[in-house]
């Protein structure tokens, strides 16, 4: 193994650009909450629904809209799929979300990649700050270990294939996912973990950088603390978000994120 193929060398590049973005931060103004309503405005409003605990949401969000999720209450995680509603075989890649911005923790400022180097989309508010892009969401045999053999909880797994088919899409298109309102993090073992509980109410903003087939999956994550199935209802609310401009923080941030907007224009462009 040469340096440039050393752990420590990625390590000491991943501090640099971290080290980098903190300076751009601080010669501009970086968007906030502030910069998203917290109360929409009715005339931006293009879907507004209430997603009960254990079921499942989709439809298709166009570029330029953003998906709001939000939870009033204490919740253990709510899943999502991304598709690219053009081209389908264009799907969310939590692996290269993770690898490409180098870092799990996906919030605010970040960006959902696909698994052609392309921006989905862009989390533009974040009140909660921890989701995880590494579990997965749950499935009837994390049901099982969890509630017990035989339950009939429902799950996102299934959730997702039953998603899927409304837009004529299979299994093999359900892929992993992201959980938000998920505090899932390493422990000193290096374990997967859940640290505390999305009291609420908090939310979370997806702005779409291309038409999306979305899906929602409102089931808890595997590794959340309830020993009960007691999924919360969160809602879910599409509205018309302000166009990015090019000092948006989400397509500037860093080298990464300008790479991934060129490769999502230039295709758009086509």
């Amino acid at each position: 193994m040469n340096g440039e193929e050393s752990p420590e060398f990625y390590r000491q590049r991943y501090l640099e650009l971290k080290s980098r973005a903190q300076e751009k931060n601080l010669r501009r103004p970086r968007a906030s909450m502030a910069d998203n309503p917290v109360t929409l405005p009715k005339d931006t409003i293009a879907d507004d629904e209430v997603i009960p605990g254990g079921w499942y949401w989709t439809r298709i969000v166009k570029r330029g809209q953003t998906l709001r999720l939000s939870s009033d209450s204490a919740t253990e995680g709510v899943s999502v799929l991304m598709w690219n509603a053009d081209d389908t075989s264009e799907r969310f890649n939590p692996a290269d979300t993770v690898k490409v911005q180098w870092t799990a923790r996906i919030g605010q400022g970040k960006l959902l990649l696909s698994d052609m180097g392309r921006v989905l989309a862009s989390i533009t508010a974040d009140s909660f700050g921890l989701h995880d892009c590494i579990a997965g969401g749950s499935t009837p045999e994390s049901n099982a270990r969890k509630y017990g053999a035989g339950s009939s909880h429902r799950n996102t797994r299934d959730n997702f294939l039953l998603a899927a088919a409304k837009h004529g899409l299979g299994p093999r298109d359900v892929g992993p996912c992201i959980t938000f309102f998920a505090p899932v993090v390493t422990d000193e073992t290096g374990r997967l973990v859940w640290r505390g509980t999305a009291q609420g109410p908090h939310h979370v903003d997806l702005r779409a950088e291309m038409n999306l087939i979305v899906a929602v999956s409102n089931c808890p994550h595997p590794l959340g603390p309830g020993t009960r199935f007691d999924a919360k209802p969160v809602r879910a609310v599409v509205w018309r978000s302000l166009p990015a401009d090019a000092s948006d923080f989400c397509r500037t941030a860093t080298e990464e994120a300008v790479r991934a907007f060129e490769n999502t224009d230039a295709a758009l462009a086509v």
